[in-house]
């Protein structure tokens, strides 16, 4: 059997991970930029299931033709392994980096050793891949800049206070990404029957990387059923889709929710609250924070601003 049937990758894409491997290998900085990238272009890709027993494979789904305005790519991704080492811990405030001036991640251990406690996840996932032309045409939106760069300006003031510089831009991209994911998983909990704390996200906005990978993040066997990739099938992705982003068009809070201008820790949030777009703190990669579910569905005012505009 040929090298290339056997793996699931080409020879360049071999070459490039042996590449990487030696640079990692070597003591090169990794990072969580360069991790992310890396899953990002793997996901993009996919990997085919073989018969051996490997960490990592995709099936790759059709867009059904009514969301192909809003996405690019479907990715079922069947075998998932994750590896979530506790490296540190933070009291009072949120991390702000295990490095650097202002850091305030204090070490497990007083002793230098060469192991960290961890546990090992395997489960399953969906990828979604957003329109690259349609999220440029929407980030555009004088409504959504300007929402946007709220959000990015509190985010500056919390860093102001703790005596650091931010470490990236909010952009309107992350904002979209971060409440399609929320919904979704919402949405999850009600079709698939998982509890919403099973579920994870995981986030691709940087360096032109538009996608959300949803999945399971249990070490029980809640975590490879089958049930979540079922509703990433085409004759049900659909459905999944518009009613999890319809759930975030009205909130028994509203119509204080929608109009809020600053909600959540440190004034983090726009339009979110726990009765529509807040998840357990477990499955969110950013605490509950960064939310506004209008990017998804617009404002009473603007129905711009939302992306899923004409859903």
């Amino acid at each position: 059997m040929r090298l290339d049937e056997k793996t699931g990758f080409s020879l360049d894409e071999l070459i490039a991970i042996f590449d990487q491997r030696k640079l990692h290998e070597a003591g090169e900085p990794t990072g969580e930029r360069n991790l992310r990238a890396e899953e990002y272009d793997a996901l993009v890709r996919g990997r085919p299931e073989t018969p051996d027993d490997i960490d990592f494979a995709t099936l790759s789904e059709e867009v059904p033709e009514s969301l192909k305005s809003w996405f690019a790519q479907v990715q079922l991704v069947t075998r998932l392994r994750e590896v979530r080492a506790l490296s540190g811990f933070a009291r009072i405030l949120p991390p702000r980096g295990p490095d650097g001036e202002g850091a305030n991640v204090v070490s497990l251990m007083t002793d230098e050793v060469d192991w960290l406690p961890a546990i090992e996840v395997k489960g399953e996932g969906i990828f979604l891949r957003l329109d690259a032309d349609r999220v440029a045409e929407w980030a555009g939106r004088p409504g959504v800049v300007a929402r946007a760069e709220s959000l990015d300006a509190a985010n500056r003031r919390r860093h102001e206070q703790w005596g650091t510089e931010p470490d990236r831009t909010i952009t309107a991209e992350f904002l979209l990404l971060h409440a399609l994911a929320h919904a979704l998983i919402g949405q999850l909990a009600l079709d698939a029957g998982y509890p919403a704390g099973s579920l994870r996200e995981r986030l691709y906005h940087e360096d032109g990387a538009l996608g959300v990978l949803l999945y399971t993040a249990t070490t029980d066997s809640a975590g490879s059923l089958g049930g979540l990739i079922a509703q990433g099938r085409a004759d049900r992705l659909e459905n999944f889709v518009r009613e999890g982003v319809a759930r975030m068009a009205w909130c028994s809070s509203d119509p204080v929710c929608i109009e809020s201008e600053a909600t959540g820790a440190d004034s983090l949030n726009l339009a979110a609250c726990h009765s529509c777009a807040l998840l357990p703190e477990t499955s969110c990669e950013e605490m509950n924070g960064f939310l506004d579910r209008a990017t998804l569905v617009g404002t009473r005012d603007d129905s711009q601003v939302g992306f899923f505009e004409g859903i």
